[in-house]
């Protein structure tokens, strides 16, 4: 019998030109579509890395300046706890300095915060001894390096006549016994430099301590604004400077000052910064014109650590009545938008006057303020320390 034959199978149908086009135009469509998802997603990323960097400059600056407010006045005369003097900065600026950074690139504004405080984890015991400088009790040393310009306390028992000196250009060796080359700075001692309790020895030795000056301000580093702790007043020293954040475009301090409450006998004094819009006890904040941005340094009577609470000098414009500090901070991104659009304006921060603009930089701002309890007591500033007699302080006045 025989068997039927299979056809061949047919060959494979091409594709036409039309089912070519469109599947080639499916395909581009969900390509640009991915193409864009991951886009929109690679800048979303960019843009919160931008951010992310900014803010956690602002809580590293703002952690430092904390933990270095508190100590402000500690160990010192509230009267000089905080420095006013403007010959070592640029342009004599205290406030509001602009700092250029290139062309194209938006000027940073500064104000400039310096104070000081006591070491407490520092003493020695010696003596000073004139142009000899300090010398430690036999067998001490300095134990550290210090460089030119750091400041000491020698300070006599009791604590209430004290010398304060600098050292010289080559600072003081770790290993030595003695500091020579030193200059006796008269605007922060209470003595002069004869006084016989300078020079005693043995248990009538005076105590040797150190005294911390810090600086912080913002400055052109390498085209960017830096956020920068300077270790000492004396100058603008790199070398030993700290760099808290980058990008800073802004920093502001406005100074709380002591205010009296509204049963006080002195209720009625004119608030210290009466000549600003709305007078109030905040000096430095919005609205503060020129004369207004900080505490006076020859408002007179200056209060002393005697003086009662309830006294007029207690609510003038002298630093030593600095109750807290406010500090705020603006940082933009490192960045630009590659497209140049608005991201977030700059806005002005206290008494800054800073343009908003639109040039595509992320922005983001933090204020914090810090009590400062150190220029509130009325017990001596340089408290006795060692073997001392006690009752040589007014302790809660």
């Amino acid at each position: 019998m025989a068997q039927s034959k299979t056809p061949p199978p047919s060959p494979p149908r091409g594709f036409t030109l039309i089912e070519l086009l469109v599947g080639a135009v499916t395909t581009t469509i969900i390509l640009s579509a991915v193409a864009v998802t991951v886009m929109g997603v690679q800048a979303s990323y960019q843009t919160e890395s931008r951010i992310k960097v900014a803010v956690e400059g602002l809580r590293t600056a703002t952690s430092f300046i904390e933990q270095r407010m508190r100590l402000a006045g500690y160990g010192v005369d509230p009267r000089i706890a905080f420095d006013f003097g403007t010959t070592v900065l640029p342009s004599n600026l205290k406030a509001n300095y602009s700092v250029v950074l290139g062309t194209g690139i938006p000027n940073a504004v500064t104000d400039d915060l310096a104070f000081r405080y006591r070491d407490a984890a520092w003493m020695r015991r010696g003596r000073y001894a004139g142009a000899s400088g300090i010398q430690l009790e036999t067998g001490s040393t300095f134990g550290m390096n210090f460089a030119k310009n750091q400041r000491f306390i020698v300070s006599c028992r009791g604590g209430e006549s004290y010398l304060v000196v600098k050292a010289g250009a080559s600072g003081v060796s770790k290993d030595a016994a003695q500091a020579s080359g030193l200059t006796v700075d008269k605007a922060l001692s209470s003595v002069a430099d004869d006084e016989a309790c300078l020079g005693r020895t043995g248990d009538q030795a005076p105590f040797i301590l150190l005294l911390h000056e810090v600086r912080i301000r913002v400055v052109n580093l390498g085209g960017r604004p830096f956020l920068m702790a300077f270790q000492g007043l004396d100058e603008l020293d790199m070398s030993t400077a700290v760099p808290l954040v980058a990008d800073v475009e802004s920093f502001q301090v406005a100074y709380v000052m002591n205010r009296p409450s509204p049963t006080s006998t002195h209720a009625k004094l004119d608030a210290v910064d009466k000549t600003s819009t709305g007078p109030n006890w905040v000096l430095g904040d919005v609205g503060s014109v020129a004369t207004d941005r900080f505490p006076d340094v020859m408002a007179s009577p200056a209060p002393t650590y005697k003086t009662p609470y309830e006294h007029a000098s207690r609510y003038n414009r002298h630093p030593a009545n600095i109750r807290a500090v406010r500090v705020s901070i603006g940082v933009r991104s490192t960045s630009r938008e590659p497209n140049g659009r608005r991201a977030f304006e700059r806005v002005n921060l206290e008494d800054s006057t800073e343009a908003a603009v639109a040039d595509g930089f992320y922005r983001t701002n933090t204020s914090t303020t810090v009590r400062v309890p150190n220029l509130m007591s009325r017990s001596a500033f340089n408290p006795p320390v060692g073997d001392q007699a006690s009752g040589l302080n007014a302790w809660g006045g």
